[in-house]
């Protein structure tokens, strides 16, 4: 192929050449949309995971709640009060059931263990309240467990443990507020009537109201950060209120004879 020819043939191919090639604001181009679709893919995945997390706490939470309401019903279930009788004589005594504030209740119930007689069925003094202390607010409890020597032959009308608690546990964190409202009878129920604390019953109630409302772990986190009015929409938002109501089993006392 001569020169001439060959010139030609190449001035002819060269524009097809040029059609395949990327020029460098192509590539550019290229690049970013490239970033733009990886950009929006993190984006989907960090709100699904921020979705899972929430979503799992949230969980978490109504499980921690459902769980305390039913710990706390089964102990009000066991609790006793009423007239008891000595074995040994001395006279009737009564249990008492001590309602001291809207979110503090405290009892006696029944324990397996006996005491150092082994003739006398023991007793604990078992107790419920909220640590509202700023950057706590857990739902507590403690469960002192005495012969009947010492929780149930009262000499005076307030017992050494409506005095006060010797230790405590956490049951449920993240608790906003706690409520125990207490009825003494059908009557006082069906009009809303509950006891207003402190208040000392020498008998079981009729029944006890709990109600728990909590909230999810980061939501405390930012709750704890607000203030006023920004607080108190936020936890309208997203605080959320478990209830349950117990009914005395054993409303006619404890014999331990």
């Amino acid at each position: 192929m001569s020169n001439g020819f060959r010139f030609a043939f190449d001035a002819l191919r060269s524009p097809l050449s040029a059609l395949r090639a990327f020029t460098l604001i192509e590539v550019l181009v290229a690049m970013a949309v490239l970033a733009v679709l990886l950009l929006m893919a993190a984006n989907v995945f960090q709100g699904s995971s921020t979705a899972w997390l929430i979503g799992t706490q949230k969980a978490d939470m109504n499980t921690s709640a459902r769980a305390a309401l039913d710990f706390m019903a089964r102990e009000l279930a066991s609790a006793v009060a009423g007239p008891i009788e000595k074995a040994i004589g001395g006279g009737a005594q009564y249990l008492q059931f001590r309602v001291e504030d809207l979110d503090d209740i405290r009892f006696l119930a029944l324990s397996n263990d006996p005491d150092a007689s082994g003739n006398e069925r023991a007793v604990r003094g078992v107790f419920f309240w909220h640590d509202d202390t700023v950057d706590k607010n857990t739902l507590k409890y403690d469960r002192e467990v005495s012969t009947p020597a010492t929780l149930d032959c009262y000499a005076v009308a307030s017992p050494a443990w409506h005095d006060g608690r010797s230790s405590s546990s956490v049951l449920i964190t993240n608790v906003l507020a706690l409520n125990f409202y207490v009825y003494t009878s059908e009557t006082g129920l069906l009009a809303t009537n509950f006891i207003s604390p402190p208040q000392t019953l020498t008998e079981l109630p009729f029944c006890v109201d709990i109600s728990i409302e909590t909230i999810s772990d980061d939501d405390m986190r930012k709750y704890n950060k607000l203030s006023g009015a920004d607080q108190a929409n936020f936890r309208a938002r997203n605080a959320k209120l478990y209830t349950t109501r117990v009914y005395s089993l054993n409303r006619v006392g404890y014999q331990a004879r």
